[in-house]
């Protein structure tokens, strides 16, 4: 194994046998939440003081660590992100315009953009701009976070159906808005007098927020209220809903893409029944749903020495 090949295990495989990557993804995930934190102290007058002696030092340490794993994470993707027909530049390329590509260059780029300003335009402002701009790498956890995966599988299934509902719950706004607008712009001409004024009560009471900063008071505006609000509860049900059935989808299918690897690598001799035991998911139809693998390997698999379990992480790890 090379060099870069083994900085992009270290860096991506997430294998639970490596100690050291394991040990990497543990320090660089409390280098994250450090920062985060550090960025909500360094705000409060009481600290103001440590800010030369603490909170900087921080910040030149956390954005060295974060460059170096750039600069890692960009030389390695070649050996992560193989790809026939397709060559280093390509790679290293779409990698950096990639989510995770572009949220690893945020996380770092406004340090530097800053050490450069000239000392005139570095006004009160662009240091708030930039304070917000450092808590950008919260989205570095993504990385290690599988739930996140998770939901971003379950987002790009049902972008169509989520889409659709947006659309019917724009098209219920305006109608709500310009709906009150008409019946309280006479009685509350302060609070609908125009239909963007009647935009912020339609967005609350679709919500079902109810700040009741502005509420209407003539007999059809309250009831056309009621109604509005009704229809707002079932339409914030709609996206829980969709969410659900698509997280539910998902797992369903991680688990028997799982399941199909596990009964593989059994079939294969990659682990042993026993092992297979002891991953709880040892399913009795095989791979090719004819048979399963305690069938296909049988007892024979118990006169042989079977790799360590780690193999299967081979073989499902883009599954898992």
């Amino acid at each position: 194994m090379s060099l870069r090949q083994r900085v992009a295990e270290l860096l991506e495989a997430n294998r639970p046998d490596d100690h050291w990557g394991r040990s990497l993804d543990i320090f660089l995930i409390a280098l994250i939440l450090a920062n985060v934190l550090a960025v909500f102290l360094e705000g409060l007058p009481e600290l103001e003081q440590w800010h030369d002696t603490i909170f900087l030092p921080f910040e030149v340490f956390s954005v060295l660590v974060f460059t170096i794993e750039y600069v890692l994470r960009l030389w390695s993707c070649v050996d992560r992100q193989a790809a026939a027909g397709t060559g280093p530049l390509k790679t290293r390329i779409k990698w950096m315009v990639s989510p995770l590509g572009l949220v690893d260059l945020l996380a770092i780029a406004p340090f530097y953009l800053f050490l450069f300003l000239p000392a005139s335009s570095q006004s009160l402002l662009i240091l708030r701009i930039f304070r917000g701009v450092r808590l950008l790498r919260i989205f570095k956890l993504t990385r290690y976070s599988p739930a996140l995966h998770v939901l971003k599988s379950v987002l790009l299934k049902e972008a169509r159906t989520l889409a659709v509902v947006a659309f019917i719950l724009l098209v219920i706004l305006i109608v709500a808005s310009y709906g009150i607008y008409i019946l309280e712009k006479d009685v509350q001409p302060e609070a609908f007098g125009h239909v963007a004024l009647a935009l912020w009560w339609a967005v609350v009471s679709l919500t079902t927020v109810g700040y009741g900063d502005i509420v209407p008071i003539s007999a059809m505006g309250r009831f056309f209220a009621g109604i509005v609000a009704l229809v707002g509860i079932a339409m914030m049900a709609l996206p829980a809903g969709i969410m659900a059935s698509g997280f539910s989808t998902v797992m369903r299918r991680r688990e028997k893409e799982y399941g199909r690897a596990v009964s593989l690598a059994l079939a294969e001799n990659q682990v042993s029944e026993d092992e297979a035991d002891e991953l709880d998911f040892a399913p009795r139809t095989g791979p090719d749903g004819r048979g399963g693998p305690r069938h296909h390997a049988g007892r024979q698999a118990g006169s042989r020495q079977a790799p360590p379990l780690p193999a299967l992480w081979e073989t499902a790890g883009a599954v898992v």
